[in-house]
């Protein structure tokens, strides 16, 4: 048998040992105490008539008394501190599985559906809480009172624990033929919870587009049917969870009815007293339920091996290396050198092909070029959320390679189309620029100011306390854009990549963000994804991508007087479709 698994999961206990030693210390008090109850019963069976001549003496019930109050504080703090070891487990597991996927390279969460990491994250690590301490408890418990049971049955009759002797290793041999099925099916059971969760997790984050489209009913059908398979493969563990209990049943009561049918024999001959056969059924029913709890323990065991197996993966998982060159501050200055790129889940298309281009501190270069073009890729590689499949990139003298990811982004800021926002408020969303110190209300209010923000954000009755909710979804477009805006500015960075920001905006909500731009674009180098015409007809320079390809470079001037280059094949074709020098220079 392979023990490293069962190791890596046991390995979990070592921060709360002194909770579970203390917790040990409580059971061992309360399974000494529980043993003792059969004999004093056996004693006050075989007394009964002396005790009914004499009466019980005080000062047996004050002991009796003491030991049930003994018992039950026992094992009111053993409950106690098996639940929270377990508690500090779950979060501790939960806390490293979140460390390690949140630093996990972009290219991962491409192929990791969010609802299914965000299954195994919580339904998963709870499996870990039912069979790691509460389970091992009760264990631990049944592996006590099963060896004080049995060295009480063979001082009480060697004789009448043979019934036993083969009801233990059957009830053990079903509980590790039960366990190994269950492994697997466990891990299919979680494996269709997550799925179902994925499910859930796409509709709920789409919620609005659901709605747009009436698709309420396809919505619920799609996690029907995976909240079916779900069932499906519950069921089958169910079945085969029920086939383990009733045979166990079975066998405990054989057993019990072998016992009690070979102790009145005993009796007759003389051998065993009325007493001693009570307090030998109690301590066989302690044994056998003892055993049944070890048996059903492999098997629960079992199952969480299968329901954690994926996240001891992940938790195998290499974050992405952050080591490498830091530099304290960079000039802004860009080149890219003969850079090629394949997204890794489209290894046969190349994003960017022979890429090679430079940008001076404090330019601004606009990239242009229909959707597929690599525009978003050279974004993408220059947020460091991949190195680059070919050729190399330098900021300064600096080989992006060598520098540390999160180095290289403190000299980075990106203002997207879709701004993301989290639910908190105003203020951590301007703060979330900086992680690497206090930022303080003054500071966040004179980013908001040059954003143009700070008006709109007094005019909320809880100002920068005020809660965005999810996604920003209390906010306008133009609003979240310019607490975007603000963002990037407390991060004060060398380089600045503009995703399309304008794109969605109507005209009044462009003009208040298109200020708050001039304002953030000032003395840093940037790199405009464009979208309208109006964005980069101001550009220092502007670079027409195709097919992954620069081919055409120049200001807007200098392109358009190439009446056969594609930047103005592209802003003819715009301009007769919309009609309007602020049209789109893509198709929506």
């Amino acid at each position: 048998m392979n023990v490293a698994p069962h190791l890596e999961r046991l390995r979990l206990l070592r921060p709360v040992k002194g909770r579970l030693a203390a917790a040990l210390l409580c059971m061992g008090a309360g399974v000494l105490i529980q043993l003792g109850f059969p004999r004093a019963i056996a004693w006050f069976i075989d007394h009964a008539a002396q005790l009914q001549q004499h009466g019980i003496p005080p000062h047996l019930v004050l002991g009796m008394l003491g030991a049930a109050v003994l018992l039950a504080a026992a094992s009111s703090l053993r409950f106690y501190l098996f639940q929270s070891a377990s508690q500090h487990i779950v979060l501790r597991l939960r806390r490293q599985l979140f460390d390690v996927l949140i630093r996990q390279p972009i290219g991962f969460f491409d192929q990791h559906h969010v609802g299914e990491l965000t299954s195994r994250l919580h339904a998963d690590v709870l499996a870990v809480h039912e069979s790691l301490t509460v389970g091992a408890a009760n264990v631990l418990r049944s592996l006590c009172v099963f060896g004080g049971g049995v060295a009480m049955l063979l001082a009480l009759s060697p004789l009448l624990s043979l019934p036993l002797a083969l009801f233990i290793p059957v009830s053990l041999y079903l509980g590790k033929r039960s366990g190994n099925s269950y492994r697997q099916r466990a891990r299919e059971v979680q494996s269709s919870v997550a799925e179902s969760g994925k499910v859930a997790q796409e509709h709920f984050a789409n919620v609005r587009l659901v709605h747009a489209f009436n698709q309420q009913a396809g919505a619920s059908g799609r996690y029907g049917r995976a909240a079916g398979r779900a069932l499906g493969a519950a069921l089958a563990n169910v079945r085969l969870a029920a086939l383990f209990q009733g045979s166990l049943q079975l066998l405990l009561y054989l057993a019990l009815l072998c016992t009690l049918c070979f102790g009145a024999w005993l009796i007759g001959r003389g051998e065993l007293t009325v007493g001693q056969l009570t307090a030998f059924i109690l301590y066989a029913t302690m044994v056998t339920e003892s055993a049944s709890s070890l048996a059903e323990f492999w098997s629960s065991w079992m199952r969480t091996l299968g329901a954690t197996d994926r996240i001891f993966e992940l938790l195998r998982l290499a974050p992405r290396a952050e080591d490498g060159l830091q530099p304290a501050t960079l000039s802004g200055r860009l080149r890219f050198e003969d850079v090629g790129f394949r997204y890794p889940q489209r290894p046969a298309q190349a994003a960017l092909d022979g890429v090679s281009l430079q940008v001076a501190p404090g330019e601004t270069v606009a990239l242009v070029g229909s959707s597929g073009a690599g525009k978003s890729t050279i974004a993408n590689l220059l947020l460091g959320h991949y190195p680059p499949g070919a050729g190399r990139i330098l900021f300064d003298a600096f080989d992006a390679t060598a520098l540390a990811p999160a180095a290289l982004r403190r000299h980075v800021a990106l203002v997207e189309q879709e701004p993301s926002l989290f639910s908190g408020t105003i203020a951590e969303n301007i703060r979330f620029a900086v992680p690497e110190r206090e930022v303080t209300q003054e500071e966040v209010e004179a980013c908001a100011r040059r954003a143009q923000a700070h008006d709109f954000i007094l005019a909320f009755p809880d100002g920068y306390e005020t809660v965005v909710g999810e996604r920003g979804v209390q906010l306008s477009g133009g609003q979240k854009q310019r607490i975007a805006i603000a963002r990037a500015m407390l991060r004060d960075p060398a380089i600045l990549i503009l995703d399309e920001a304008t794109s969605a905006l109507d005209a009044a909500s462009e003009t208040l963000v298109q200020a708050g731009l001039d304002n953030l674009m000032r003395g840093r180098t940037t790199i405009v994804i464009a979208h309208r015409l109006s964005t980069i007809v101001h550009a220092d320079r502007i670079v027409v991508l195709a097919g992954g390809r620069i081919c055409q470079q120049g200001s807007h001037a200098e392109l358009l007087r190439q009446a056969d280059g594609a930047y103005a094949e592209l802003m003819r074709h715009q301009l007769a479709q919309y009609g309007r020098l602020d049209a789109p220079l893509e198709a929506a």
